[in-house]
């Protein structure tokens, strides 16, 4: 625990300027290694407050080095998987488990997400251009910065607790979506606030 209060002082130290005294906390730090005791000293504090880590979101994945497009990836356990930034345009993802899947940055035009599990799935910053949800449980999906200017089908689609941009909502919502999911029995309209 001494470690983490040094780590923590030398943090704030840093912030606030120098200080007069001549000890080894007020040396000045360069800014990388600055950095890395920041981030060190923030997973110290939630290993001991077991707290969850949160990663920074990889950079890259096999889909953004190499084209996905076209594949299917129909009724699988994806949950290990990520697609960051990767091409998966006219991609197959009907029935597939995507729960808590970073999809981050992806371009997903015309994609089919039909009856899939997208709890928790990171789309934000993704193309959704075409992209079909029917049926698809998106409880708690990110999709903060997503391109929904011209979604797919979203027929019994469940976006409870996700934020969707008002203008994007009342687009959705002018769609009049119909059905209800499956899974959840929540109807689309009602999980896009509509009525």
């Amino acid at each position: 625990m001494a470690a983490l209060t040094v780590c923590c002082a030398t943090t704030v130290r840093a912030r606030a300027g120098p200080t007069p005294s001549t000890s080894a906390a007020s040396v000045t730090i360069p800014p990388v290694v600055h950095r890395a005791l920041s981030f060190s000293a923030a997973t110290a504090l939630a290993l001991a407050l077991h707290a969850p880590i949160a990663l920074a979101i990889p950079q890259t994945s096999e889909c953004a080095t190499n084209s996905c497009d076209d594949k299917d990836y129909s009724g699988r356990d994806l949950t290990a998987e990520f697609y960051t930034k990767g091409s998966l345009k006219r991609a197959k993802f009907t029935g597939s488990n995507l729960a808590g899947v970073t999809l981050f940055g992806a371009d997903l035009t015309d994609a089919d997400f039909t009856g899939a599990d997208l709890t928790n799935a990171n789309l934000g910053q993704c193309n959704l251009t075409g992209t079909i949800f029917k049926d698809a449980n998106l409880s708690g999906a990110i999709v903060s910065g997503a391109n929904m200017d011209d979604l797919g089908d979203i027929e019994g689609s469940d976006w409870t607790d996700v934020i969707v941009r008002k203008d994007v909502n009342d687009k959705m919502c002018a769609r009049n979506p119909q059905g209800i999911n499956q899974v959840t029995g929540n109807p689309t309209a009602m999980s896009l606030f509509c009525n």
